[in-house]
């Protein structure tokens, strides 16, 4: 765990779902995996092949960028894909409840945090998506407000799910703590907009913040 700020009031905490509320990288390798089988059957062009032009596009963003990291929706844009039929093969493709079960450690966690903060996530995969992800670890009933792809239309990173949160719950930037698995893609953003930042790197991090936080 890195803490990079914490404001001094702390209102509302923003997670990402993905490999910040689990550690499971076979359900984060498969995703990918599907996306770009998706795409190569979209194209009709060797699965091989995408895969490889999809790396070398990440490769090349990455090294241009002071190793920041392309998301595979912002990627896809590349090949003609739009984030609406990203979201469209998301919705179709990913089945969370296949990989995960209620983790008991991160509903006492999040039972604990939601006592003093307002839960919010905001994740690169549909909203639908992330809520049956929470659900299968059994914590969704924590997390009122959830901001997918579908209802920002904007691939993180950027700043638009954040803004919506603040106004839906009119707690201001500098109120909340964005908490990721990236730097580049969970962090670096909302801290250059004035709210606080944690990178966790594993599940125990997380299971961690109600003792760091309180």
């Amino acid at each position: 765990m890195k803490i990079y700020k914490l404001p001094k009031v702390i209102r509302a905490l923003v997670f990402d779902i993905d490999l910040t509320l689990y550690d499971n990288r076979d359900y984060d390798e498969a995703q990918k995996d599907l996306l770009v089988h998706r795409l190569s059957e979209y194209l009709r062009r060797p699965f091989e092949e995408i895969a490889k032009e999809v790396a070398e596009i990440k490769d090349e963003f990455k090294r241009l960028n002071q190793g920041k990291e392309l998301s595979l929706g912002n990627t896809f844009l590349q090949f003609g894909i739009s984030i609406d039929e990203s979201v469209n093969w998301r919705r179709e493709l990913f089945k969370p409840e296949e990989f995960f079960e209620p983790d008991l450690n991160l509903i006492q966690t999040m039972e604990k945090l939601q006592k003093r903060y307002k839960l919010n996530a905001v994740t690169n995969n549909p909203t639908i998506i992330g809520r049956k992800t929470l659900q299968a670890l059994g914590i969704e009933a924590y997390f009122p407000h959830v901001i997918g792809l579908d209802v920002s239309g904007e691939s993180k990173p950027t700043m638009k799910p954040f803004f919506m949160l603040s106004e839906k719950l009119q707690i201001s930037l500098n109120e909340m703590v964005s908490i990721g698995d990236r730097f580049a893609v969970d962090l670096e953003l909302p801290l250059a907009n004035g709210l606080g930042g944690i990178l966790v790197e594993k599940i125990s991090d997380v299971y961690d913040l109600p003792t760091i936080l309180h």
